[in-house]
């Protein structure tokens, strides 16, 4: 991977960090999450298309929330390589 991506994805992660920080997005997948549970245990035995929609809801919460930790954890992977960069470059330099 070359410096202008590794940084592009230490800039990305950084940003999506903000994100998981973010109280209100925080609040807004936790309660999202806890609505959908609520409405699946009162749903009537033989609502299997809401039960399944709401499954799906889940299921896609935990998609965006995933996607949103993946970025964090490839900012992290790329800020470790760009410092493993620097620190090979100024080893080399002090030769």
């Amino acid at each position: 991977m070359n410096e202008g991506k590794a940084r592009e994805l230490v800039e990305r992660g950084e940003k999506a960090a903000a994100l998981m920080r973010n109280e209100i997005l925080e609040e807004a997948f936790t309660s999202l999450e806890t609505e959908f549970i609520q409405a699946w245990k009162q749903s009537s035995v033989d609502d299997s298309q809401n039960r399944e929609r709401l499954y799906m809801l889940c299921q896609n919460l935990s998609a965006v929330k995933g996607y949103i930790e993946n970025v964090v954890s490839s900012g992290k992977l790329a800020k470790s390589q760009l410092d493993e960069l620097h620190n090979r470059v100024k080893f080399e330099k002090r030769k």
